[in-house]
């Protein structure tokens, strides 16, 4: 069975890169560590903004500069795209990539984001929400889940190329993850998420927040059980034409109901649970709030579905990159505590009116 890479390799032995080029004649090396340098002498050196870069780089203020970090780099190799890497360290690379973000998010806040740890079930949607916590500079320990294979008809949503076709989502996803971040920490479950693992995972304190976005109901019911017991929040996407509907629901501050319903409520309804019809009711209904909230097109879709007119759902590319800003900005009114509200459901419009 070939082995499937899914994390990159870092290291500082220059020997060691002698060796993957001689393994691999057509490589592509890049040296982003000399482009690195220049960024962070900015960062470190506000007093230069402003100035030529060109002649800044001249003076013996950067060359100093240079000379100090010139041995703070490590190499990362990713075997699945045959690309090597000279980068700065862990420390370095965090500054540099939230930057940007400054101060839309704070230096201070930018780091309890960094150490919060999300869990996104599902590789749809939840592809895009993962990639977007990434690059915040959110949850640098992600746990990610997904048992099935990407096919052509996924395109139209998940960040991915052809040539991925019958890889294993979560492996997509973390590879992905890695390029934007390769001193991330990604936990990929590739057979999906069970009761037990989730339980696991809770227990042992891997998991602050919970983003759920699984087609499995009873799944979903189990996975809600889990985060009340726990008190971890969960927050779940859910795409209606070319937009979408947030829950959040805030189990670490109490709340106890399913989409608004008690637990009494779904262990009638799911007692003789058909998934081809009653999945779409429960969608329609309970999760986006009846058919008057469901766009019109989608609930032609969903008719044809279980008329077997239809072979899925449809769900836009748009739809669930909206979901992702969503979610990310949510996670971060959470950590926060901007947010205290136990229960949210949020209709998520892209343009509010296009004339």
């Amino acid at each position: 069975m070939t082995k499937i890479d899914i994390k990159p390799i870092v290291f500082e032995d220059p020997s060691t890169v002698k060796k993957i080029i001689n393994k691999h004649q057509d490589i592509y090396v890049n040296d982003a560590f000399e482009r690195q340098i220049k960024e962070l002498f900015f960062i470190d050196n506000l007093q230069f903004i402003g100035q030529d870069k060109t002649e800044v780089c001249k003076s013996p203020e950067f060359n100093k500069y240079r000379n100090k970090k010139k041995d703070d780099f490590l190499y990362v190799y990713y075997p699945w795209n045959y690309s090597l890497v000279k980068c700065v360290k862990e420390a370095d690379y965090f500054r540099l990539k939230t930057n940007r973000n400054q101060d839309l998010i704070t230096a201070e806040e930018q780091k309890r984001l960094r150490d919060y740890k999300v869990a996104v079930f599902g590789m749809s949607v939840g592809s895009n929400i993962a990639f977007v916590l990434t690059q915040s500079g959110i949850s640098k320990n992600i746990t990610i889940a997904d048992f099935d294979e990407l096919d052509t008809t996924n395109l139209n949503r998940i960040w991915a190329g052809v040539y991925q076709v019958g890889l294993n989502k979560c492996v997509i996803a973390a590879r992905r993850i890695y390029e934007d971040n390769p001193y991330a920490k990604v936990s990929a479950l590739t057979k999906g998420i069970s009761s037990p693992q989730l339980e696991n995972l809770l227990k042992s304190k891997k998991i602050d927040c919970i983003v759920e976005e699984i087609d499995n109901m009873l799944l979903k019911i189990e996975i809600r059980k889990l985060a009340i017991k726990y008190k971890t929040p969960v927050l779940m996407v859910t795409d209606n034409g070319d937009w979408a509907v947030l829950h959040i629901e805030r189990y670490d501050l109490g709340y106890k109901k399913f989409f608004e319903k008690d637990v009494d409520y779904w262990r009638k309804r799911l007692r003789q649970y058909d998934p081809r019809k009653d999945f779409a009711d429960i969608v329609i209904n309970q999760i986006v709030g009846g058919p008057d909230k469901v766009d019109s097109r989608m609930l032609l879709s969903a008719n044809k579905v279980i008329a077997k007119k239809l072979v899925s759902w449809p769900q836009l590319g748009s739809a669930a990159l909206l979901g992702g800003i969503a979610v990310t900005v949510a996670i971060k009114r959470i950590v926060r505590g901007e947010s205290r509200e136990r229960f949210i459901k949020e209709y998520l419009y892209p343009i509010s009116r296009l004339d």
